[in-house]
Parts: structure tokens; C-alpha cells; sequence
């Protein structure tokens, strides 16, 4: 799928006019098994990619100011090789996910804590993980300066994961 049919699809499926606006539509959501459901169907159920990456990056990376430029798969794939038999994977530049994804993909079972600046790209996150049932503590915050502005914990559900801010 083209990105901006995806981005189409996904504003309409969320009830939104523009990509400004998705974030708090996706927080909004997290939790709504029908939107969740939805967006699978619109990736024909692929979550082996990280759609939700191509729109952020495209749309609304902050190049200029704070360098954004996220994972491409192929490197994802990469590293997430390298790490090889661990239970747990620490992510200190999470972005939307791509490294955590292509490592639930190989490992499903590992659980995950990951470090996110830009309070901008955590609803991209959360959605991400709570679509894939993926089990992660997510820190918003400076990993360099270790300060934690906030921490949810996305926990494993029946289909779909659950957040809670703690």
C-alpha cells in the first residue's frame, strides 16, 4: 500500500483530518479492540511493518531540530539478529518501534523496555505495541541525562496488549 493511501485509511479509520491529529486519536483508541481490529484489516494484517513509522517519519519527523530519521526494516532486521537468544531487549531510541518489531517478529516472547524522547512519537509506540500484544515498559524521557518524564507498561491481553501509565 501506497503511503498516502495508508495515511488516508488511517486518519479516516480514526476519525481525523489531518496526520497533526493522529497521535491523540491513536491514545484516544489505544484501548477500542474495533479501531485495533480495523487497522489490521487495513494492513491486510501485516504487523511484520511498521505503518504507523512510514506515516510519523513522512509527516511529521522533526529532521531540522531534533534529527529524526527512524529505522529502516532492513537494519531492524539487522540488529534485532544480532541481539540473538535474550528474554529481554532495552530500546534507548524506540521512535515508533521498528527495532521492537522486527525483534516480537523474530522472538515473540521477549519483553521489552524502551527509551522515547519526543513526546510526540510515544502514541505511535503504544499503538504499535498494544497491536501486537507485545509485553514493554516505555519511558518517555532523556536516557542520556537519565530523566523519566513519564512510564507505561503495556501488558499482554487475550488479543490485543493494555496500557497503563504508572
Amino acid at each position: 500500500m501506497e503511503l498516502k493511501e495508508l495515511t488516508d485509511r488511517t486518519l479516516e479509520l480514526f476519525g481525523v483530518d489531518n496526520h497533526d491529529n493522529l497521535g491523540s486519536a491513536l491514545l484516544d483508541n489505544i484501548s477500542n479492540t474495533d479501531k485495533l481490529k480495523a487497522f489490521c484489516d487495513l494492513v491486510d494484517g501485516d504487523l511484520s511493518i511498521d505503518w504507523m513509522q512510514m506515516i510519523y517519519q513522512y509527516y511529521l519527523a522533526d529532521r531540522k531540530e531534533k534529527k529524526q530519521d527512524y529505522t529502516p526494516k532492513c537494519l531492524a532486521q539487522f540488529v534485532s539478529r544480532l541481539i540473538g537468544n535474550s528474554e529481554k531487549t532495552v530500546d534507548m531510541c524506540a521512535g515508533s518501534g521498528a527495532l521492537t518489531i522486527q525483534r516480537w517478529v523474530e522472538c515473540p516472547d521477549t519483553t521489552f523496555e524502551l527509551y522515547e524522547i519526543d513526546e510526540n512519537v510515544i502514541p505511535y509506540l503504544l499503538f504499535n505495541l498494544v497491536l501486537r500484544n507485545i509485553k514493554a515498559t516505555v519511558y518517555q524521557g532523556d536516557i542520556l541525562q537519565g530523566e523519566i518524564v513519564r512510564t507505561w507498561q503495556v501488558r499482554k491481553g487475550a488479543r490485543y496488549g493494555e496500557v497503563i501509565s504508572i
